[in-house]
């Protein structure tokens, strides 16, 4: 690998981990908004030039609260259901 592949590499590995920061921390704003906190939720290291976001695990009770929203607002937007055939 070239010194200019290893730079565009590095070049889209940061970009990647910087989405995945970014999209972690808005996900805990919106959870924040209904009350949700998931301690472990993080950006997460790169995978093939993606972000990712790490949601790691929360107890049953925050399970439950976020199915439950996640449901209201299945209720109340249909357009954000998805189609199971």
């Amino acid at each position: 690998m070239t010194a200019k592949e290893r730079a565009e590499r590095n070049a889209r590995d940061t970009n990647a981990l910087r989405a995945g920061d970014v999209a972690a921390a808005g996900l805990k704003e919106a959870l924040a908004r209904v009350g949700i906190v998931i301690p472990s939720l993080h950006g997460g290291f790169p995978v093939n030039g993606s972000g990712r976001v790490e949601l790691g695990g929360c107890n049953a009770g925050t399970a439950t609260r976020l199915a439950e929203v996640l449901n209201a607002a299945a209720d109340g937007l249909p357009e954000l259901r998805a189609t199971t055939k």
